[in-house]
C-alpha cells in the first residue's frame, strides 16, 4: 500500500513537470498589480503604492473655451510625509523606473489670485534620482507621457472664487486631510480653486488636443464646479443655501478615490449674514473689450448715481475675433472675478463664473452689472437726448429722441437739437433699477456729456458743466475712442 502511494505521488510529480516543460520559455512574466500606469512610492508614501491615474482636464492657450482631456497625461491628489517619492510606470507585462531632471521651483502669476507655486521637472526612463519631499501634506501630482513633464504642488488651501475666503489646511495623515473657511459672506454661484489657482500653465509643453493655433500651449484646469459634494474639474458653478447666514466650509480629503473625487465640501451655518457691502469699482476685461492683461487691456465701468449696487459701461463688441469673451473684477487682477452662468433671457444672464460669450452681431453694447440682482446685462446701447434742446420734455428714454448708430464709423448719432440750448443724455437698461428692484434708476444718475471733445460721465459726481448745442446739430460719440463731437 505504502509502495504504491509512493508510485502515485511521484507520477503526479513526473506529470507536473512535463506540463511545465511544455509550456513556452520566452512567454512573459505577468505582473501582479491591481492599477496599471504611472505610480509613485518612497518614504514618503509610507512605503505604499499610489497611482497617478485620474484624468486631467486641459485647455490650449488661446481658448478658455475648448476643455479636454490629453492622452496620457494624469494626475493624482495623496498626503505625503517628509520622504522622497520615485515613479515608475507599470504594464502588464513590464515596468519601467524613471528618474527626474531639471527640477526646480516655478512661481506663477498669470491668472490666479495670489502666486502659488510648484515643482516642475521631466521623467528620464530608466534614471534612478527620486523627488524629495520637505513638507508633509496633501500634494496635486501631474504627469504627461507626451512632453515626460512632472509638476507637483503641495495643496494649501481650496478657495471659494466668488469671495476669495480660503479654505486652509487644519490637519491631515495618509487616512485623510481637512481644510476649513469660517464666516464666509457666500450669496452667489462660485467655484473652488486650489491655491487661488484657475490652472497650471506648462506654456512650453504642446497643445496636442483641438488646438486652435499653432502657439496653442497645455493650461491644466486645478479649478473645480458641479456640486460641493460632487466637485468635477472645471464643473458648472455651484450654489450653496446660505439660510441668511455665515457659512463655514470644509473641505475634507479621503484615500480611495480618484482625483478631486476624494475631496468633499460641506457647510455649516454661522451668524447672521452682514448688511450687502458694494465695491466702489468695477472693470470688464477680455479678448472682446481688447485683451486678457490687466492694468492693459482692462476698461473701468461706470458706477450708477445714488446706486452703489450698479455699474455700467458701452463697448463695441465685435463678432470673429480669437478667444472671444470677457469678465468682470472689482480690483484690477484676478481673484475676485466673476461672469455669468447659464444662457441670457433677453440679454440678461444670471452672474456666474463662465466667460460673457461673444455677441451675435458686432456693434455697441450696454454692459451693466447689477450686484443686487447678481445679473449681467449685455445689450444693444441705448442712449436718449432729453431736455430743452430736443424740444423741451424731461422724460427719460424717450424713443423719439434714441440716438441711431452708425456701423461703419462706430458712433452713435442724435437726432437734431429742434432748439439752442443745453446738450443732456443719458443710457437706460432693463437692469438698471434701484435696489429694491421696483422702479428704473433716474435719468440723470446715468448721464454722460463731451467735454473738450471727451465722453465724460457724471457717475456719482454732481451736475456737469452745460455744453451748448444749436438748432440742426448733431451729437456724434465714439465710445471706442472715448470722445465726441457736436456739429
Amino acid at each position: 500500500m505504502k509502495k504504491n502511494l509512493f508510485y502515485f505521488t511521484m507520477f503526479l510529480f513526473a506529470a507536473s513537470f512535463l506540463i511545465s516543460c511544455n509550456k513556452d520559455d520566452d512567454d512573459p512574466i505577468i505582473i501582479d498589480n491591481p492599477v496599471y500606469g504611472m505610480q509613485i512610492s518612497g518614504t514618503a508614501t509610507g512605503g505604499e503604492v499610489f497611482a497617478i491615474d485620474a484624468d486631467q482636464m486641459i485647455e490650449p492657450g488661446s481658448d478658455f473655451a475648448t476643455k479636454e482631456k490629453r492622452d496620457g497625461m494624469y494626475y493624482g491628489i495623496y498626503y505625503l510625509t517628509a520622504g522622497d517619492i520615485a515613479f515608475q510606470n507599470v504594464l502588464p507585462t513590464t515596468t519601467t523606473t524613471y528618474g527626474i531632471t531639471g527640477l526646480a521651483d516655478s512661481t506663477q502669476t498669470a491668472e490666479t489670485g495670489e502666486p502659488f507655486t510648484y515643482k516642475r521637472g521631466t521623467l528620464v526612463e530608466g534614471g534612478s534620482d527620486v523627488l524629495t519631499i520637505s513638507e508633509a501634506g496633501l500634494y496635486y501630482i501631474i504627469t504627461d507621457e507626451t512632453s515626460m513633464g512632472l509638476w507637483i504642488m503641495k495643496i494649501n488651501n481650496f478657495e471659494i472664487s466668488a469671495t476669495g475666503d480660503l479654505a486652509e489646511f487644519v490637519e491631515g495623515s495618509a487616512t485623510g486631510a481637512t481644510f476649513k473657511a469660517t464666516g464666509v459672506d457666500i450669496r452667489g454661484a462660485f467655484k473652488v480653486r486650489i491655491n487661488t489657482s484657475w490652472k497650471i500653465i506648462a506654456a512650453d509643453v504642446a497643445y496636442t488636443g483641438t488646438a486652435v493655433s499653432v502657439d496653442d500651449h497645455v493650461r491644466m484646469v486645478t479649478s473645480y464646479g458641479g456640486s460641493i459634494d460632487v466637485m468635477t474639474p472645471d464643473g458648472d458653478d455651484m450654489t450653496v443655501d446660505n439660510g441668511g447666514k455665515l457659512l463655514d466650509f470644509t473641505f475634507t480629503w479621503t484615500p480611495g478615490s480618484k482625483g478631486i473625487a476624494g475631496i468633499v465640501g460641506t457647510t455649516e451655518e454661522g451668524e447672521e449674514l452682514p448688511p450687502l457691502e458694494y465695491p466702489e469699482k468695477m472693470y470688464m476685461i477680455g479678448a472682446s473689450v481688447g485683451g486678457w492683461t490687466w492694468g492693459t487691456d482692462d476698461i473701468e465701468m461706470i458706477p450708477v448715481n445714488g446706486n452703489a449696487h450698479l455699474f455700467w459701461r458701452i463697448v463695441w463688441l465685435e463678432t470673429g475675433i480669437t478667444d472671444p469673451g470677457f469678465k468682470f473684477c472689482e480690483e484690477q487682477d484676478w481673484g475676485k472675478d466673476f461672469g455669468v452662468e447659464g444662457d441670457a433671457v433677453d440679454g440678461v444672464y444670471a452672474k456666474g463664473t463662465a466667460n460673457v460669450p461673444e455677441v451675435a452681431t458686432s456693434g455697441y453694447y450696454n454692459v451693466v452689472v447689477n450686484l443686487k440682482d447678481e445679473t449681467i446685462e449685455v445689450n444693444p446701447a441705448k442712449v436718449y437726448a432729453i431736455g430743452a434742446a430736443f424740444g423741451g420734455a424731461w422724460t427719460a428714454s424717450d424713443p423719439t429722441l434714441l440716438f441711431t448708430e452708425d456701423a461703419v464709423n462706430k458712433l452713435l448719432v442724435s437726432p437734431a437739437a429742434t432748439a439752442t440750448d443745453k446738450l443732456r443724455m443719458h443710457t437706460s437698461s432693463t437692469t438698471m433699477t434701484i435696489e429694491d428692484g421696483s422702479a428704473p434708476v433716474e435719468w440723470w444718475q446715468a448721464e454722460f456729456n463731451i467735454i473738450d471733445g471727451n465722453i465724460e460721465y457724471r457717475g456719482t459726481g454732481g451736475d456737469q458743466a452745460g455744453v451748448d448745442i444749436t438748432t440742426g446739430q448733431v451729437a456724434k460719440l465714439d465710445f471706442v475712442n472715448g470722445t465726441g463731437v457736436i456739429e
